[in-house]
């Protein structure tokens, strides 16, 4: 999404209020792709009396997609998040911890993906509730389970160690 900031530019202090949308390309987060609904932006912007920067606040909407945590089934998350940022008048478009614009336009691009990416959960799941694997018998037993014991690669060398701990206690 672009914005149009001539008129905040010419009247400093005073807000505009804007919404819009702005897509963003499916992200690879922890080997999962995460897909998402285009994002929705609403808020007010005003520039400052020197005309160096805009400030932006309002809210960004959105729903993620993915696979769930416990059983890889799909999950959605609604997001939905406060900002309130400043974006500077010719700062570096490559610099991470700032907004910049040129001209009159601001781009909305960078800013909604910051604050969707860092309203995702750690984990995304199915339903507050989900049980994980399961083995699709009546009883919806657990397969975990059900698995072979756990390999512990180690455990021969722990019991040297303690027989030999023994030894020396003698």
């Amino acid at each position: 999404m672009k914005l149009n900031v001539t008129n905040a530019l010419k009247d400093p202090g005073q807000e505009y209020s804007f919404q819009g949308e702005q897509t963003i390309a499916p992200q690879e987060i922890s080997g999962d792709t995460v897909s998402f609904d285009p994002v929705q932006l609403r808020g007010v912007y005003s520039a400052m009396e020197d005309g160096s920067s805009v400030t932006v606040e309002g809210c960004i909407m959105t729903t993620a997609y993915g696979v769930c945590a416990n059983c890889l089934e799909p999950a959605s998350v609604q997001i939905e998040a406060d900002f309130r940022e400043t974006f500077q008048r010719n700062g570096d478009p490559e610099d991470d911890e700032i907004f910049s614009f040129e001209g009159y336009t601001l781009d909305f691009e960078k800013l909604a993906l910051s604050y969707v990416l860092f309203n995702l959960p750690i984990r995304m799941l199915c339903r507050e509730d989900c049980p994980g694997f399961m083995d699709g018998s009546d009883d919806e037993e657990c397969l975990c389970q059900n698995e072979a014991p756990m390999q512990r690669p180690f455990a021969a060398l722990q019991q040297l160690l303690a027989e030999k701990s023994e030894q020396n206690e003698q």
